[in-house]
């Protein structure tokens, strides 16, 4: 299917491709009818598994999380993309994209390095200049050594990155061009470092295992909160999103198929709602509304946020998308 430009945009798709067991095809294009009706309006860059997305300007960059490659688009009228090319990352599996500057960074999962890619005056793809090697490891099956989860650009233009294997928040100075290490911030033994998100001064870090919320201030641990008062054993947290205003956090738990809605100023859980899909991965808010990916029943969900209480209200029945693992507004 063609993407078609007479439908609303809302957001780009990423997802996984048959090279990691899903059914997408490549970038795809999410947008809503005349009819106010949420759907998939089908391809607009075919690629293997960009299972992540962003953008700085008119340039698009996505992950090939199965071929362990970086790619750039530029960004065309009706939200059509063009290649800009690609380059190889160091490490397996990266899963996280960061702009800083004239820097792509790209978190491998598979072996927690930190990429650094410098890029032209046109926001393209110009070499691989650095890499951070990640060590450690933690206490879970899944924490068997280091696995960067992603990064996040600080207003001062330092960057932290998060490693979900190591239990660890690198800091990081990147005044040079370059990323130089300043020190670390050792989590609870199996937190598993995921999503980082800045609201306000605050950093507020998602760890995926125990479905718990933590807020770190000047690169110090300062508290943390449960994501829901009555966690499911093996729920695995995943995409973090905050919603107008900052009143309200809001996060997926995997396994139990719930979003939780957290206080953003006291992290106190205020309730979990079903996500109305399967894994809910990724989410973010577009135009007031929650949008939740769901990558294995290959649907996203759309939900109308009260401005009160903060609770999610579906929409309409989800969109059918092929194993969305990202949407990028």
């Amino acid at each position: 299917m063609n993407a078609t430009a007479t439908d609303g945009f809302l957001a780009w798709t990423g997802g996984y491709t048959e090279s990691m067991g899903g059914s997408a095809l490549g970038i795809g294009r999410l947008g809503v009818r005349p009819s106010g009706e949420l759907v998939f309006d089908g391809v607009v860059a075919t690629m293997s598994s960009p299972s992540y997305l962003a953008r700085a300007g008119s340039v698009l960059y996505a992950a090939d999380e199965a071929e362990g490659r970086v790619a750039a688009f530029r960004i065309e009228a009706g939200n059509a993309l063009t290649p800009l090319g690609s380059l190889a990352t160091s490490g397996a599996h990266p899963c996280h994209l960061s702009v800083a500057g004239r820097m792509l960074l790209a978190a491998n999962y598979g072996d927690g390095s930190v990429d650094v890619f410098s890029l032209h005056d046109d926001g393209s793809l110009l070499e691989h200049v650095q890499r951070l090697p990640g060590e450690g490891s933690g206490p879970l099956p899944q924490q068997d050594g280091p696995h960067a989860h992603s990064t996040l650009v600080l207003p001062s233009g330092g960057v932290l990155s998060a490693d979900l294997g190591a239990d660890r928040v690198y800091l990081h100075d990147a005044s040079s061009g370059r990323l130089w290490r300043t020190g670390h911030l050792e989590l609870p033994p199996g937190t598993g470092p995921r999503d980082l998100l800045l609201l306000g001064d605050r950093v507020l870090l998602l760890g995926e295992f125990g479905s718990r919320i933590h807020e770190i201030v000047d690169g110090q641990l300062v508290r943390s909160g449960e994501l829901v008062t009555d966690a499911v054993p093996g729920d695995q947290a995943a995409g973090l999103a905050v919603g107008p205003g900052g009143r309200f956090l809001y996060a997926g738990l995997r396994g139990s198929n719930r979003i939780a809605v957290v206080d953003a100023h006291s992290l106190v859980p205020v309730a979990a709602v079903s996500c109305e899909g399967d894994w809910p991965r990724h989410l973010t808010v577009v135009d007031g509304l929650l949008l939740v990916s769901n990558q294995l029943s290959g649907t996203v969900s759309r939900f109308e946020l009260d401005a009160v209480s903060g609770l999610p209200r579906l929409l309409e029945r989800p969109a059918m998308v092929p194993s969305p693992t990202f949407l990028l507004p």
